[in-house]
C-alpha cells in the first residue's frame, strides 16, 4: 500500500540555484529526446525506444560536464517522453483526440524525480546536491520509493511516495451509504443528508480576474510581469487549496461514518466538456472520490463504484421506472406512491447497487 507525503522545502540560496539548474537541464533533456524521436520517424521512419535513449545518455555522461546531475534524475525526462508517446499511440488506437507530445519551455517544466530517496520530516537528501531542510505536517512512515521535487512559484515542495505495507482487510459492513454527487449540493446521501457545495472558484473569481487584468497590463519579459504572474498563480492556488481542504474534511467524515460508500462511476471527463464544465470542475468530484478511495483502503472500509444508468429514473421503493427530465427535482412514483427528492431517490438506488456489488461479505447491514 502506497502513501504520499508532502514536504515543504527550505533551500538555501545556493541550493535554490542548483534546483533551478536541474530543472533547466531536465527541460533540455526532455526536448532533445522528443526532437530525436520526431526526427528519426520523419526522416528515416525509425522508432527510438526509451532504452535506446538511455544508452545514449550513458555515453554522454562519460563527459564530466554531463555527470553533474545524478543519473536517475537525468533519466526521468526520458521516462516522461516515453510515457507521452505511449499515451499518444493509445489514443490513436482508441480513436480519441490524438494530442501529439509537445515541447516544454523552462517556465513550464516544474518538477524532477528519482527513486529510493532518503528523507524524513526534517530534510531531504537530493543526489549530488546534498541535504535540504524541510518541514512536514506529519512523520514519514514506511519505505520511501520515489521523490518528486516541485517548483510552485517561488516555493519548493517534495512529494515522497512510501510503501507502508499491505492494506488492512476490509471489515464487515454494518453501515452502508449511497452518494449521489451534484452541483446544487456537492453530494446527497442515502440517509437524507446533503453536503454543501461551496463553489470555491465562484468565491475567488473576482480576485483571479483582477490578477489577470493586472498581468495583461505588464510589459513582456519585465520584472513586473514576473511578479504579476506569481500573484495570479497564488490566486488560483488559494482557490485550489480551499477546495482540497474542504474535500479532505468531507471525505474523512464520510469514511468515519460509513463502512461502505457507494458512488456512481460517472464519465466526469465527458461531462466536463459540456456547458456546465466550470461548475463540474469546481465541484471536483474526481478529487473527492480519490480521497475517499485511499482513506477507505487505509481504514479497511469499502468504496464501491456502481453503474449510473437509471439511478435517477428507477423508484427506490418498488423498482418501477419513472421517467423524468433534468428540471424534475421530485420523484413521484405512480405505482407505490413514494414522493421524495430526486437526488435522495438516486442515492438510495446507488446504496442498493453498492451493497449488491460488494456481495456476500456484508454482515448486519
Amino acid at each position: 500500500m502506497l502513501r504520499s507525503y508532502e514536504l515543504r522545502l527550505k533551500p538555501k540560496a545556493g541550493q535554490r540555484t542548483a534546483l533551478e539548474y536541474i530543472l533547466a537541464d531536465s527541460a533540455e533533456t526532455y526536448n532533445a529526446a522528443l526532437q530525436e524521436r520526431r526526427d528519426a520517424w520523419k526522416l528515416c521512419r525509425k522508432r527510438i525506444s526509451y532504452y535506446d535513449q538511455q544508452r545514449e545518455l550513458t555515453e554522454l555522461r562519460k563527459d564530466p560536464r554531463f555527470a553533474v546531475i545524478a543519473v536517475d534524475i537525468q533519466r526521468e525526462p526520458l521516462r516522461r517522453v516515453d510515457r507521452a508517446f505511449q499515451g499518444f499511440f493509445r489514443r490513436v488506437k482508441a480513436g480519441q483526440k490524438i494530442g501529439y507530445p509537445r515541447f516544454r519551455s523552462r517556465d513550464r517544466y516544474d518538477s524532477f524525480a528519482w527513486h529510493k530517496p532518503k528523507a524524513d520530516a526534517e530534510g531531504l537528501l537530493v543526489p549530488n546536491l546534498g541535504r535540504i531542510r524541510s518541514k512536514a505536517s506529519r512523520q514519514l512512515s514506511g519505505i520511501a520509493k520515489m521523490a518528486t521535487v516541485i517548483r510552485r512559484g517561488d516555493q519548493w515542495v517534495a512529494r515522497i511516495v512510501c510503501d507502508i505495507g499491505p492494506a488492512p482487510e476490509n471489515r464487515p459492513v454494518s453501515t452502508a451509504g449511497g452518494m449521489d454527487v451534484g452541483l446544487s449540493t456537492l453530494a446527497t446521501l442515502s440517509d437524507g443528508q446533503a453536503i454543501e457545495n461551496p463553489r470555491w472558484m465562484r468565491q475567488h473569481e473576482d480576485r483571479i480576474a483582477a490578477a489577470n487584468r493586472l498581468l495583461a497590463r505588464k510589459s513582456r519579459r519585465s520584472r513586473n510581469r514576473i511578479r504579476a504572474k506569481e500573484a495570479l498563480r497564488r490566486a488560483h492556488e488559494r482557490a485550489a487549496n480551499a477546495r482540497k481542504n474542504y474535500l479532505h474534511h468531507v471525505s474523512k467524515w464520510l469514511v468515519g461514518r460509513y463502512d461502505l460508500i457507494a458512488y456512481e462511476a460517472l464519465n466526469i471527463k465527458g461531462m466536463a466538456s459540456s456547458r456546465l464544465a466550470k461548475s463540474i470542475l469546481d465541484a471536483a468530484w474526481n478529487i473527492l472520490i480519490r480521497q475517499l478511495t485511499y482513506k477507505a483502503e487505509y481504514a479497511g472500509k469499502w468504496v464501491v463504484p456502481v453503474n449510473p444508468r437509471g439511478t435517477s429514473q428507477i423508484c427506490s421503493g418498488c423498482g418501477e421506472k419513472v421517467p423524468k427530465g433534468l428540471r424534475d427535482r421530485r420523484h413521484n412514483c405512480p405505482r407505490c406512491g413514494l414522493s421524495i427528492d430526486r437526488d435522495l431517490n438516486a442515492s438510495l438506488n446507488i446504496k442498493a447497487l453498492g451493497i449488491s456489488a460488494a456481495g456476500a461479505t456484508l454482515q448486519n447491514v
